[in-house]
């Protein structure tokens, strides 16, 4: 399986498998690095068994024919796996990334989409 997004497989959609649970985490990532910082709290795996699962999962869609892409959000963050999606793949994504901010003013949204967290 490739990231390539595929648009001659029809309608898709890409689904965020969060396995950091929210906690959005940015230290040591690229983005911190930009910035000239390190951060506290990189990210990590708090659920080995939650990981297991997402493995087993992920080797079921993949024997069952039913995952076209795939990516991990662990270098770069959900911001670059959907920009080099889209590049593999020579087209467009429209996300709606609403439903990651948990604040109302969307001040973590910059957390949301460049956390290196597993997933």
């Amino acid at each position: 399986v490739t990231p390539q997004l595929r648009t001659d497989k029809g309608q898709s959609s890409l689904v965020l498998v969060d396995l950091g649970n929210g906690k959005n985490r940015l230290g040591a990532t690229a983005l911190a690095q930009v910035y000239k910082q390190l951060g506290d709290k990189p990210a990590d795996v708090d659920n080995a068994e939650q990981l297991k699962g997402f493995f087993d999962a992920m080797q079921t869609l993949v024997r069952d024919d039913k995952l076209v892409a795939y990516h991990d959000k662990g270098d770069g963050g959900l911001f670059v796996t959907l920009a080099e999606m889209a590049f593999a793949g020579h087209c467009g994504v429209k996300a709606d990334i609403a439903g990651l901010s948990s604040s109302e003013n969307g001040e973590d949204t910059l957390a949301a989409l460049f956390n290196e967290e597993l997933g």
